[in-house]
């Protein structure tokens, strides 16, 4: 498909003149806001009807085991099919699901069993969304734009996450009901949005017809192939190996410092407020630092850019240890808030225009599922931190597992440019393909 944006600078003003991704992010802005309401009040009605805590928290574990088992398969269905359906189809899905929550709600307490089958629905129709979004978004802006999109998308969702929660709160003062309702209206907005924009489907892929009267099997010759290439061209490409590994050691460091700081700061005199101040900030800090990706991107090297954030937050997090103040603890984790979308937007954005489109789905879930595959075991590790020794040597560390990370990200190789997918040696579909 051809970019409907004129050909300008990457620059949110004029990406405000792009009809098609003005929809497309009205349409998120608003599914984002009503799912976050969701994720506040799905917990929060499973108490109130008289469930313990265990089984609440047996919710969040089978959302984050559900997303790694659909994420790879997911990238091959946004692949392989017409992305703006499929768009549609994810949102139509999870309307259903909030509509069936909705209605269990106002006429008993919600069962376990409901909230769980909601929980392996809704993320199975998300993580499809996500790479069928951002394929979309190739297709509706210039190469030159990617870069303020995927800042402007960010911005949005940590917009939502600054909204979404206090109102829930307010929402469920009045029916525990009522937020799951306005995140149906928000599902159905987003779909009509998608729906609003030009339809232009995709070609079907090269090697994906069948020939006539050819016996369907599942799964089809080459299925496995197929399934993992992204992985494949992970371990191929020198940059994304690379990268790859970099965030996979960010994603388990943040998330240990945030559970840290939950936990450590928490429990000291005082703790709940800093904690409060510190999660508040968050949000805030994060949409800042999502505004601030396509200047950052232009003024800085990336390895220099994605080396900013861990190093700004080891300097810190020593100094913390040096001084034992619990302020510099809490500054380290909200810099890291701040510069953590800006290095994320980039790296997104350098995918975004050197990862083949036949393979782009796939390539970037699978980056996902091994970036995320470690982080369940982020918090006992913290956890287990603060048990055996104190808050600043916890804070100490981290900050040396953060250092580590900032001087891999120097070594970071340039990204090769964009071009089609080299044949698979190891995929014997590919070398059929190839053959005359």
């Amino acid at each position: 498909m051809t970019a409907t944006a004129p050909a300008a600078e990457g620059r949110s003003s004029v990406l405000r003149h792009n009809r098609d991704y003005r929809l497309l992010w009205a349409g998120q802005a608003l599914s984002g806001f009503g799912s976050s309401m969701s994720a506040v009040a799905l917990p929060l009605a499973l108490l109130a009807a008289g469930y313990p805590t265990t089984s609440v928290a047996l919710v969040g574990s089978v959302l984050a085991a559900a997303g790694l088992l659909v994420r790879i398969p997911a990238g091959l269905a946004s692949d392989r099919f017409d992305q703006r359906g499929l768009l549609i189809g994810c949102d139509l899905v999870r309307l259903a699901v909030v509509v069936a929550l909705t209605l269990c709600v106002l006429v008993r307490p919600m069962p376990l069993w409901l909230a769980l089958t909601a929980v392996v629905v809704s993320v199975s129709a998300s993580e499809v969304f996500k790479p069928s979004q951002y394929q979309l978004i190739r297709q509706v802006v210039t190469p030159e734009q990617i870069p303020a999109a995927v800042s402007l998308n960010q911005a949005r969702a940590y917009a939502a996450e600054m909204a979404g929660p206090a109102t829930a709160g307010l929402l469920i003062g009045v029916s525990v009901a009522l937020p799951f309702a306005v995140d149906a209206v928000t599902f159905l907005a987003s779909a009509i949005c998608i729906a609003a924009t030009s339809r232009a489907v995709r070609a079907v892929p090269r090697g994906t017809q069948r020939a006539k009267g050819a016996v369907r099997r599942w799964p089809p010759p080459g299925f496995w192939q197929e399934l993992t290439v992204g992985l494949r061209h992970l371990s191929r490409d020198r940059f994304l190996r690379r990268s790859t590994v970099i965030f996979s050691g960010l994603t388990v460091a943040f998330t240990m410092f945030g559970s840290a700081l939950l936990l450590g700061v928490g429990r000291e005199p005082g703790g709940a407020r800093a904690v409060g101040w510190a999660l508040s900030t968050a949000a805030l800090a994060g949409l800042l630092g999502s505004l601030a990706a396509p200047r950052l991107q232009r003024a800085l090297p990336l390895p220099v850019l994605v080396a900013t954030g861990p190093a700004v937050a080891a300097v810190l997090l020593v100094t913390a240890w040096a001084s034992g103040s619990t302020l510099a603890f809490v500054a380290a984790f909200s810099a890291m808030c701040l510069l953590v979308p800006a290095i994320n937007a980039a790296v997104v954005s350098v995918m975004a225009t050197t990862i083949p489109a036949e393979i782009y789905g796939r390539v970037t879930t699978a980056n996902d599922f091994v970036v995320q595959l470690l982080q369940p075991c982020a918090p006992l590790a913290a956890g287990t931190l603060l048990v055996a020794f104190s808050l600043p040597v916890t804070g100490l560390v981290l900050g040396a597992c953060f250092a580590a990370l900032a001087l891999l990200a120097l070594a970071l190789p340039t990204p090769e440019r964009a071009r089609t997918a080299d044949p698979d040696p190891a995929d014997p579909a590919e070398q059929a393909r190839s053959e005359p």
